[in-house]
């Protein structure tokens, strides 16, 4: 987007600041869903919310690319193809790293009992 091949400079900074936005949010929202390990059920929930976040970003940037080219402006298609096409396969691994967050680790009868307690406390307090 860095070039005036691509989009002219003069719609750079009303199109690809808030889609350099965007794409700043897909890392920070990977980064955040990795932060929490699934050994308790709210740290299963947050890590899902994050990575459903990232997938959002995901395909926010696509309408980002589909409002450029929407817009009329001599854009070359085939630089965006590619990029589309990643953000594509982007949106699978991180449906399917959704899909296969999972409970991890054993718990005694006490610790679910003491985890599910806090969850009921913390749902309380919303």
């Amino acid at each position: 987007m860095a070039s005036p091949n691509v989009v002219p400079k003069s719609y750079r900074l009303l199109n690809a600041v808030p889609t350099v936005e965007t794409a700043r949010s897909i890392v920070y929202n990977i980064t955040r869903a990795d932060q929490f390990f699934p050994n308790t059920s709210f740290n299963v929930l947050e890590r899902r919310k994050y990575l459903t976040l990232a997938i959002a970003d995901c395909e926010q940037l696509c309408l980002d690319f589909q409002c450029l080219l929407e817009l009329g402006l001599p854009i070359n298609v085939n630089r965006f193809d590619a990029v589309v096409e990643s953000i594509e396969l982007e949106i699978s691994l991180l449906k399917g790293a959704r899909k296969n967050v999972k409970l991890v680790g054993k718990q005694s009868a006490e610790d679910l009992i003491e985890s599910t307690a806090a969850e009921l406390e913390r749902l309380r307090a919303l």
